[in-house]
């Protein structure tokens, strides 16, 4: 998504240390960005980074991107900044979706929060599904097949009128099907990578549409 001409990419990471092993809770998420500053502060030192896109959808949802915002800019302060989460409330903007189906791998507690905070911002999300098998987040949501995905939102669909989906969490490996499920469904489909990833080039001022992710990288930001 992000191969493009004149588009560089910079990587960090931050330490998970032992919270992989550990049950996926509000409590956890809190913690989940504590390095940002020295994972940010590596970044391509030598030229400033026009965005900073983070990658933890529910992290950002219950940390907040004002919180986020300030401590990227102590490392990078001309920075825009940008998560999943909040990609996925941009690009509900940006295609006019009004009712909003919801596919995660979460436990219920931190999927209600998220699909509460969508409503929030004005979007009625009428159906959930979860892959969440009671077990970590981080052992299941890589092995769930972009079939599985698929076949998941497939019966979402036909359980509400939605003319949205999104698929929640940045683990999730939906991005080879969300141009087939459109052709399908002709619902449109927003995952957290693929928000992520748009956002971050709209706000960089990557303004071409891309083909091969869905309608919403031919989309413009609102």
């Amino acid at each position: 998504m992000l191969t493009l001409p004149g588009v560089g990419l910079y990587e960090s990471r931050i330490d998970s240390g032992d919270r992989g092993k550990q049950p996926l809770t509000t409590d956890l998420l809190r913690e989940v960005f504590n390095g940002l500053e020295l994972a940010v502060a590596q970044i391509n030192s030598r030229r400033p980074s026009d965005v900073v896109a983070l990658g933890c959808t529910s992290a950002a949802m219950v940390i907040g991107p004002e919180e986020l915002e300030r401590r990227v800019r102590s490392a990078h302060p001309s920075a825009a900044v940008t998560d999943p989460f909040k990609g996925i409330l941009a690009a509900l903007k940006a295609l006019g979706s009004a009712k909003v189906g919801y596919v995660s791998p979460y436990p219920d507690d931190v999927a209600t929060k998220m699909a509460g905070q969508i409503e929030d911002a004005g979007y009625d999300v009428p159906v959930q599904a979860t892959f969440h098998s009671g077990r970590f987040v981080k052992e299941d949501a890589p092995y769930v097949s972009p079939a599985s995905i698929a076949s998941g939102v497939g019966q979402l669909i036909k359980s509400a009128d939605v003319d949205t989906v999104i698929i929640s969490c940045t683990q999730m490996r939906a991005a080879s099907v969300i141009d087939e499920l459109e052709r399908q469904t002709g619902k449109t489909v927003i995952t957290s990578n693929q928000a992520l990833c748009w956002h971050a080039l709209r706000l960089a001022g990557y303004t071409d549409p891309v083909t091969g992710w869905g309608r919403l990288f031919k989309s413009e930001l609102c």
